[in-house]
């Protein structure tokens, strides 16, 4: 089948659209697989790291849960519990954006009393990061968590 200029120019446009649908889509795919990598539970330590501006500060073990945020790509919700006396205590839900070119979880926290940013490098199965004072960006905590092996039924 013999094409002349027109029709193959066509074609070539329609083989290009083609190949960037097809980006396009691995591209959400991975940062999909990379969110639901992140659903589930994980624990570890909260340490406090600067008890000269945050003297009530105390080092935690802690359990967070995270889950998808329905209608809102590239968000989790972190919800934190800290053990005390082997219990969980409840501290709060956060909204968090995920950036998968960065492997970045980040959220920010603001009442009367202070400005924070939470954020969290994704390293496969552990998050590891910290809490910062906002403007200042002056670290409070590190923390490091390790996802939760799912149990077994």
């Amino acid at each position: 089948m013999k094409m002349n200029t027109k029709q193959h120019s066509v074609l070539c446009l329609a083989l290009i659209a083609t190949i960037a649908v097809f980006s396009a889509c691995a591209q959400t795919t991975e940062q999909k697989s990379d969110i639901d990598k992140l659903i589930g539970n994980w624990s570890g330590q909260s340490t406090c790291v600067n008890k000269e501006k945050f003297p009530a500060c105390n080092d935690e073990k802690v359990v967070y849960q995270i889950t998808k945020v329905a209608n809102k790509p590239g968000t989790v919700n972190l919800s934190a519990d800290r053990i005390t006396d082997g219990k969980p205590v409840f501290m709060g839900a956060f909204d968090f954006t995920y950036d998968a070119d960065k492997k970045l979880l980040t959220s920010e926290f603001k009442n009367e009393r202070v400005h924070l940013s939470l954020e969290f490098v994704v390293k496969d199965e552990v998050l590891e990061g910290g809490i910062y004072s906002l403007p200042d960006r002056i670290q409070s905590r590190s923390i490091k968590v390790k996802k939760d092996k799912d149990p077994k039924p």
